[in-house]
């Protein structure tokens, strides 16, 4: 089969079919090399989907006889397995899925410095790397290229214009907004949540966590948790966490250094990721949805909690 007609067939393929498919697709073998028909090889696609591609691979190639059929159904049965390519031509895997607040493709991020010798750290510039883990990740130089996207400088829920008091100790409660307001949203369209959070949740948070001070510290009696840091206090156990170092997310890991972890801009985006997080774990808890108020407890250690903190909190 010519090269202009398999880039031709991968396209269609591309259009139909995502990484989640987790699909192989093999050519089966004719007296001219290449017969008409097309196996894929995958546990989660339908007969649907199947129908609606050969439509379209019949109209695109001017070509009436070929034909995309399932493994399962054909291979060891109507069609040998002696007649089926070994190697794939094409596989799902090689599809770049595009994600539009991020550099990269999905199951890749973004790296702007690496290791180019044993002894010293070179720059280089940015490119995109795959993830190994296969899990999503953020690093501090994709977060800072995240912020200066437009989406996230024009996100539809914003937080409410209110320094909440902070005026009478000469800070100001409103200048991290734009922060909260740009990694709600990125968090929002990650999750998809119903309701959404909203932006005034996290600035209440961020004023009892640490009043608004990027460089709050506070000690824990608990030495596996560690120093709680930055505007969204996040702990050095929540730092390893969101890491994926002790395995706590199954996807979608903020990866920081001890340094980038005090920045408002990755703190925050760390924080309000950790929130989702606490989102998941008090609903296993208690079998039903939780209202953000509830997860805003959660985060703070006080899920059911009457302290003047919390009032403090639910008031804000």
């Amino acid at each position: 089969m010519e090269k202009l007609k398999k880039e031709k067939i991968k396209s269609i393929l591309s259009q139909f079919f995502l990484k989640v498919d987790e699909a192989e697709f093999y050519f089966v073998k004719s007296l001219k090399q290449f017969s008409d028909l097309i196996l894929v090889r995958s546990k989660k696609i339908d007969s649907k989907k199947l129908s609606e591609v050969n439509l379209l691979l019949k109209k695109e190639l001017a070509n009436p006889a070929i034909e995309l059929l399932s493994w399962i159904d054909t291979v060891g049965g109507i069609i040998p397995k002696k007649n089926v390519y070994k190697i794939p031509f094409f596989s799902t895997d090689e599809i770049k899925e595009i994600n539009p607040w991020r550099v990269c493709p999905i199951g890749e991020h973004w790296v702007r410095r690496h290791d180019r010798q044993k002894k010293h750290l070179e720059d280089v510039d940015g490119h995109c790397r795959k993830n190994k883990s296969k899990k999503d990740q953020l690093k501090g130089d994709e977060i800072d290229l995240i912020s200066n996207h437009d989406l996230f400088k024009n996100p539809k829920l914003k937080t409410t214009p209110n320094n909440l008091g902070f005026e009478k100790v000469g800070k100001n409660g409103n200048q991290f907004d734009n922060f909260i307001n740009g990694w709600v949203a990125y968090w929002n369209d990650v999750f998809k949540t119903d309701p959404p959070l909203h932006p005034n949740f996290v600035k209440a948070l961020m004023a009892t966590e640490s009043g608004f001070d990027p460089k709050s510290i506070a000690a824990n009696k608990n030495k596996k948790i560690g120093f709680a840091r930055g505007l969204m206090q996040v702990t050095e156990r929540t730092q390893r966490q969101l890491a994926g170092d002790e395995k706590e997310l199954k996807d979608h890991l903020v990866i920081l250094d001890d340094e980038e972890v005090w920045d408002p801009n990755k703190n925050i985006c760390a924080g309000v990721r950790w929130l989702f997080r606490k989102r998941e774990i008090l609903k296993s808890q208690i079998n039903r949805d939780p209202t953000w108020k509830e997860v805003l407890m959660g985060y703070k250690g006080k899920v059911g909690s009457k302290t003047n903190e919390t009032k403090k909190v639910q008031k804000n």
